[in-house]
């Protein structure tokens, strides 16, 4: 019985680190995982595009000399029921004439 004792306690103790080896291992390939992805991060912001693109959807910004056109009221991801019923433009909607002056202008500046 004493002999046993011996043996059980190192034994647990050594399934206990060889647990806690196996936990350290797997955190060590997350973090390796995150620092690569991380040091691809860092590259991509190392290019214009990808700044640029950064700058366009999340602060909402754009190269100067740029016409921005906010959209409001489009229909959301639920809403294709509205979409499938056309509606009739209304008399306040903008004439063809509006249209073609308005891209006239765009087209200029």
């Amino acid at each position: 019985m004493i002999g046993a004792a011996f043996y059980v306690s190192p034994l647990r103790a050594f399934f206990a680190q060889q647990d806690r080896h196996e936990k350290a291992v797997a955190e060590l390939q997350a973090a390796r995982r995150d620092n690569r992805a991380l040091e691809r991060e860092v590259e991509r912001l190392g290019t214009k595009a990808y700044i640029a693109q950064l700058a366009r959807s999340d602060s909402m910004l754009v190269p100067p000399g740029t016409q921005v056109f906010v959209i409001k009221g489009l229909p959301g991801e639920g809403d294709e029921a509205a979409l499938a019923t056309p509606t009739a433009p209304t008399e306040a909607s903008i004439s063809v004439l509006d249209r073609i002056e308005d891209l006239w202008r765009t087209l200029l500046h």
